[in-house]
C-alpha cells in the first residue's frame, strides 16, 4: 500500500516536470536542482511582448489561423509601445491568461526560460518568489557552494544527494513554506530514494 501511494506521489507528470527549469546548487559531494513551477498566472505576459522575425510571424499567423498583416501590425505596435516604456499585454495572451504559442517549437527562449532569461528575478511572480525563497533556505547554512540557473548551467548533469542528507533537505523545505507541487517537483528532479519520500511528506503536511 505505501509502495503503491509513493508510485503514484513521484510519477512523473508530463504537464508538471517534463522541460521543468530548475537552478542548480553545486554542493561538495552532492547537487541540489531546485525546480520553477510556473503557475500559468499570466503576470508575466501582462507587460511583455518578445521579439519575433517576421517570417516566424508568418508562420505563427498560419498556426492560429490569424490574417499576417494583422497580426504582424499588432506585434509591431505592440512591441514599439514596451520599447517606449508603455507596455500592454502580450498580442498572444488569451482571456484566460495561457499563451496561444505557449506549446509551439517559436514560442520565443526568452519567454520559455522565463524568469531566468528576466535578469533571474521578477518581484511580481509569485512562483519566482518561492522558487528564490527556497533557494535560499537551502543555502542558509552552507558555506562552500557554486549555483546557476538552468539554462546556463554548463554541466546538467545533478549528482545524487546522499539519504542521510534528505531530512535536513525536508525539514528546510518545510521552514520555506515550500508548496506541495514544489516538493513534488524537487523530489523528482533529484531522484529521490522512495525510503526519503515519506520523511518529506511527514515533516511537511
Amino acid at each position: 500500500m505505501t509502495q503503491m501511494f509513493l508510485k503514484r506521489f513521484l510519477k512523473r507528470d508530463v504537464n508538471s516536470t517534463s522541460g521543468v527549469l530548475f537552478t542548480k546548487i553545486e554542493l561538495p559531494g552532492y547537487d541540489i536542482a531546485v525546480p520553477f513551477i510556473c503557475r500559468k498566472c499570466g503576470t508575466c505576459c501582462m507587460t511583455y511582448i518578445p521579439r519575433f522575425k517576421a517570417e516566424d510571424l508568418m508562420t505563427i499567423s498560419r498556426y492560429l489561423k490569424w490574417p499576417p498583416a494583422d497580426l504582424i501590425y499588432r506585434h509591431t505596435e505592440g512591441y514599439l509601445k514596451r520599447i517606449r516604456g508603455k507596455p500592454e499585454p502580450c498580442i498572444f495572451l488569451k482571456d484566460q491568461k495561457l499563451c496561444r504559442i505557449y506549446n509551439h517549437p517559436l514560442r520565443p527562449s526568452d519567454c520559455r526560460l522565463y524568469p531566468f532569461s528576466y535578469g533571474g528575478t521578477d518581484a511580481d511572480c509569485a512562483a519566482y518568489l518561492e522558487h528564490a525563497r527556497v533557494v535560499e533556505a537551502l543555502l542558509t547554512n552552507e558555506k562552500a557552494f557554486e549555483i546557476y540557473d538552468a539554462s546556463f548551467c554548463p554541466n546538467p548533469d545533478v549528482r545524487l544527494i546522499p539519504a542521510a542528507k534528505w531530512p535536513e533537505i525536508c525539514r528546510t523545505l518545510r521552514l520555506s513554506n515550500a508548496s506541495r507541487k514544489m516538493i513534488r517537483a524537487l523530489l523528482i528532479l533529484n531522484d529521490v530514494p522512495l525510503r526519503s519520500v515519506l520523511t518529506c511528506i511527514r515533516l511537511n503536511r
